[in-house]
């Protein structure tokens, strides 16, 4: 500013003329001012009108051997994903040994037709991609991304580990070694142990039960035999899905496909594997003793119901209501009417058989105990009070506008069609998905609330400090059961 004045005084000596700022315009009133900015937060956004969208074409071919190949085109950008999907995951885990599933993923790319792990891996890099594997409990996948006019050597090099691998003795005992000290780690993950004994409790002694990437006590049994015999069943390609989305001609993509799997060996069907827990009769609550924690994890649930359902679309809607986005009752009353936690959530974990619905939060130690009834309060509310239309209309917004994001990219369509595939959904399902979620009801939502959701009869896993926290969670009424980090039960003094 003093620059400023000082150049228009030289201009000023220099022409003769005197130069007079201009009048400041007049400040509004400070109340006027005030009110017009409360009224502007107070009141949020009419949302716009939904983009139109259309679900691309899929060519679906099935090869000689049984392998079905599903291709989408998508010319945003110069880019193609490859995707398998195999239909089996860790519910194929035999109890002792928990975290094969995920193991047999993780060592297919270790070595494969005569190349080392690192040549493998310097193979796809200079091709400017990288090879992932993986495995939940419905599946086990490999994939990449790459530039199209780079898909083929890229497309050579996934056939070879997917078809021809070779899972070296040495690479097998570190990858043991490293699982192992993975699973160590997690201990010290108050987030992640509530997880595991959440799903402990609520399903029992089933693939559901154990997590995907094993226990101590069943990793260090997997052998190298295992993971073969393991591939061998599983990894068929009459139980198998290509996937193939982005820049490339459906037809193109299909030859690929052809030219580079129709020699994997058809195998003996696999037969799913249902997942049946106890069910759970009456409400109680799990600490599991963190003796120097500052806060509880808590996890409140049951088991839900399979991705199948017709009532999808209505659970969609109830769930985002009440726990499922940022603005939702759950995280409403927990964050921003009480302050207990940063960020409380609800979610319906979908599988193939019926996963867990949980709520989840982290919250101080000293206010255990009223998150944990404000969460069953919640929970009944849902049920037995209306849910508004202020509350429907946002929620069906919200859902509908955010479709568009999840089938932008070549990987988001990949993942769309890998739940066609898993879990059996119509073909023409996603080409209606704006429409199923604009025609949910306030009756929908009370319907679902009231079939699905059981606060009566859930589990109630905290991970925190038992000292603190049992003698309050008592007066809740419901039994309470303390346990260490390993799950043996404990008296806490």
């Amino acid at each position: 500013m003093r620059r400023l004045i000082t150049s228009l005084a030289i201009v000023a000596l220099i022409t003769g003329c005197t130069t007079t700022p201009p009048p400041a315009p007049s400040p509004e009133p400070a109340a006027t001012t005030a009110a017009a900015a409360e009224d502007f937060r107070a009141t949020a956004p009419a949302p716009l009108t939904p983009r139109p969208y259309e679900f691309p074409d899929v060519t679906r071919v099935t090869l000689d051997n049984g392998l079905r190949v599903l291709v989408a085109e998508n010319r945003s950008a110069p880019i193609v994903t490859f995707r398998t999907m195999v239909r089996s995951g860790a519910e194929h885990d035999p109890s002792r040994k928990a975290g094969l599933a995920s193991f047999t993923a993780d060592a297919l790319d270790e070595g494969a037709a005569g190349k080392t792990a690192l040549q493998i891996a310097e193979s796809f890099g200079n091709l400017g991609t990288s090879f992932s594997s993986w495995s939940d409990w419905d599946m086990s996948g490999t994939g990449f991304d790459v530039l199209s006019n780079r898909f083929e050597p890229a497309l050579a090099l996934a056939a070879d580990v997917l078809l021809r691998p070779d899972f070296p003795a040495a690479d097998i005992d570190r990858l043991r070694q490293q699982r192992l000290a993975s699973i160590l780690q997690q201990r010290d993950n108050a987030s992640i142990v509530a997880n595991q004994r959440f799903a402990s409790v609520v399903y029992g002694d089933t693939a559901y039960g154990r997590p995907v990437i094993g226990l101590q006590s069943t990793v260090s049994g997997i052998t190298r035999s295992d993971v073969q015999d393991f591939y061998r069943r599983h990894y068929v390609p009459n139980d198998a899905t290509i996937i193939i989305t982005g820049d490339i001609q459906p037809a193109v993509a299909v030859e690929l496909a052809r030219k580079y799997f129709s020699g994997w060996a058809r195998g003996p069907a696999v037969t799913p594997v249902a997942v049946s827990p106890a069910a759970i009769d009456a409400s109680r609550i799990y600490v599991i003793d963190r003796p120097q924690a500052v806060q509880s994890e808590i996890r409140v649930g049951h088991p839900g119901v399979a991705r199948s359902t017709e009532d999808y679309f209505p659970l969609l809607i109830m769930n985002t209501i009440l726990g499922g986005n940022f603005g939702s009752r759950i995280n409403l009353n927990l964050r921003e009417r009480h302050g207990y936690t940063y960020g409380a959530r609800s979610s319906f974990t979908w599988r193939r058989e019926p996963g867990p619905f949980t709520v989840s939060t982290p919250v101080r130690t000293e206010v255990t105990l009223p998150a944990v009834t404000e969460i069953m309060n919640e929970l009944r509310g849902i049920r037995s009070g209306a849910v508004t239309e202020t509350e429907l209309s946002a929620a069906k917004n919200y859902q509908a506008g955010i479709f568009p994001s999840t089938v932008e990219s070549a990987w988001d369509l990949a993942n769309r069609l890998t739940d066609l595939e898993l879990y059996g959904l119509p073909e023409d399902y996603f080409d209606h998905y704006r429409e199923r979620i604009a025609a949910v009801t306030e009756a929908d939502v009370q319907r679902v609330a009231n079939r699905y959701l059981n606060p009566d009869r859930s589990a109630i896993v905290i991970v925190g400090k038992a000292g603190a926290i049992r003698e309050p969670l008592e007066t809740l009424g419901y039994p309470v059961t303390v346990y260490d980090i390993d799950g043996n039960p404990q008296t806490v003094p």
